[in-house]
């Protein structure tokens, strides 16, 4: 099946209500605070989530969204516990910071890193253009920081955690060659170059290293969990599409043509936010079969030709070796500890 056509399709079609049961379970959530994150945060509710976390960067919107978070009743009828933290997905201290005090939070079954951004502006952030900063550096910094979190949770708890990162259909289209030929061998540098970044294509192409990197992590943690001799436990990891949506995803568009080209798409494709919030749950909570798996519609789907190519691995590996020095940078011993 083609790309376009497994991706209309999927649009056409209405993701189920995952099938589970999260009594006892904590899951986090970052973007928390409306959307997708938001949709997500009140199904974890409606099935029994006991305790769900909003990690957003304005507080104050995080306590709104709390409100309405906490005002869905679950199907077995307790009272959830909903938290609110902070963290700015565009500041390597805040991210530091924050996953610092999740340690404090003694159970996490699952995380969905699902912050990001569609910018149409140039800017930077912590050195990187700022798209790529959000969506890609900071996103796999969190995830890296938060995996000793899970892990020790699933020694104490003897569970599977799920490390679920919101991805897109659009990591198919993405233009390769902008990851393969960098300036100067540096891919984040040069996708931070103003003069070389076209930041009508920039939403694509940042969601195509976050497929790269779960599957490239995928097998890190595999690895992990197989040669140490106290038996790690596997931390799951895997990357969902939600699909197209009706969210606040493209309000920074400025552009009319675009603007009424993707109302259009919206109206005609797009599915409501609950609807795609269906697909975070189920990554989230989502077994071992989807470990290094690219998710949409509750359903592991295939990834593009680049990915699954030898290609692929080796800018994935790059990738990684890019971003494992701006971490220990930050946080000398983090990457050591996958």
């Amino acid at each position: 099946m083609g790309a376009t056509t497994q991706f209309l399709l999927g649009q056409l079609s209405t993701p189920p209500v995952p099938k589970v049961d999260l009594t006892g379970r904590t899951i986090l959530i970052t973007g928390a605070n409306s959307g997708l994150g938001l949709d997500a945060a009140k199904l974890l509710v409606r099935l029994n989530c006991s305790t769900v976390v909003l990690a957003c960067r304005n507080l104050a919107k995080a306590e709104k969204a709390k409100q309405a978070v906490q005002a869905i009743p679950s199907a077995n009828g307790q009272k959830p516990t909903v938290l609110t933290m902070e963290v700015d997905m565009a500041s390597f201290a805040s991210i530091a910071a924050f996953a610092e005090r999740c340690k404090g939070l003694g159970r996490l079954d699952g995380v969905l890193l699902n912050a990001g951004v569609d910018l149409r502006e140039f800017s930077l952030s912590e050195g990187y253009e700022t798209t790529i900063t959000v969506n890609v550096i900071s996103t796999f910094f969190l995830a890296t920081l938060l995996v000793p979190i899970l892990r020790r949770s699933a020694q104490v708890y003897n569970i599977t955690p799920n490390l679920a990162i919101t991805g897109s259909a659009v990591h198919i289209w993405a233009n390769s060659k902008d990851l393969t030929s960098p300036a100067n061998g540096q891919i984040l540098k040069t996708l931070s170059d103003p003069k070389k970044t076209d930041m009508s294509a920039r939403y694509f192409l940042s969601k195509l290293p976050v497929m790269l990197l779960v599957k490239y992590l995928a097998a890190v943690l595999t690895k992990s969990a197989q040669s140490d001799p106290q038996g790690k436990p596997l931390v799951v990891i895997n990357n969902v599409a939600p699909g197209l949506c009706q969210t606040n995803l493209f309000q920074n568009y400025t552009d009319t043509t675009t603007k009424v080209a993707t109302s259009v798409m919206l109206k005609v494709i797009g599915r409501p936010s609950e609807h795609g919030a269906r697909t975070l749950v189920h990554a989230a909570s989502a077994g071992k079969e989807t470990h290094g798996q690219y998710l949409s519609e509750c359903r592991v789907k295939q990834y593009s030709d680049f990915v699954k190519s030898a290609e692929g691995d080796r800018t994935a590996r790059r990738l990684w070796e890019e971003l494992s020095a701006i971490y220990e940078g930050v946080k000398p011993g983090c990457t050591q500890e996958l």
